[in-house]
């Protein structure tokens, strides 16, 4: 069991962390369709290399990596 601080600073964190993905995002110009993003990301979901929200192999937020058209999966799942 988690207690409540602790609750609330992973809580903030997942905050900043979405918050730094769209903000990033926002400066990209070639994104990937939302039925794109949403495949890769149920494939990375199921990946061993998924940490959280980061891909261990390469070190990257994967939404965001998912996110944009030219990006490939480091483990060449997608």
């Amino acid at each position: 069991m988690t207690c409540k601080g602790c609750e609330r600073n992973n809580q903030m964190m997942e905050m900043d962390i979405e918050s730094a993905i769209d903000e990033q995002l926002s400066m990209e110009l070639n994104h990937a369709s939302n039925e794109l993003r949403d495949q890769r990301l149920i494939v990375c979901s199921a990946c061993p290399a998924l940490s959280e929200h980061t891909c261990k192999h390469c070190g990257c937020f994967v939404r965001f990596r998912a996110s944009l058209q030219d990006k490939r999966c480091p483990l060449g799942k997608w």
